[in-house]
């Protein structure tokens, strides 16, 4: 069976976190700066969908039992 690409339940708890982490970041940006513009903020948060998507996959395949454990069970 091949693995998935997509895992919705990790996904979306990932993608809560990196949100989180990029707004937070976003603020510290405008609590510094003064102001941020329309295509920096658009920009941080088209990354951070990108960054949760490869982050949920390191975690899916970190986490994922390799074959040599499966004999196992």
């Amino acid at each position: 069976m091949k693995d998935p690409i997509f895992i919705p339940s990790l996904f979306s708890r990932v993608i809560a976190v990196v949100m989180v982490l990029a707004i937070l970041i976003i603020l510290a940006v405008v609590l510094v700066a003064g102001h941020i513009t329309t295509l920096d903020l658009a920009g941080t948060l088209i990354s951070a969908v990108i960054i949760a998507y490869i982050v949920h996959l390191w975690i899916y395949y970190w986490k994922k039992p390799g074959p040599e454990e499966e004999s196992d069970r």
